[in-house]
């Protein structure tokens, strides 16, 4: 059996969409770097809503090994 992706979630302050997002999805996805230390990278996501939102949050993962 295959370990379950690690995942980040919350709802979108615009729109109220609930976002959710392995951190594999955030690392191909998250265009937009904030922040990268030694331990966690910073990544500026656009709200997944399919009808359209333009809202970004912000979102900490840990580096990848």
């Amino acid at each position: 059996m295959s370990e379950q992706a690690e995942t980040e979630s919350y709802h979108c302050p615009k729109c109220g969409y609930w976002n959710i997002w392995t951190h594999d999805q955030i690392r191909q996805r998250g265009r937009e770097v904030i922040y990268r230390g030694e331990h966690e990278v910073v990544y500026a996501l656009r709200c997944q809503n399919p009808k359209g939102c333009d809202q970004r949050m912000r979102v900490a993962i840990p580096v990848k090994p």
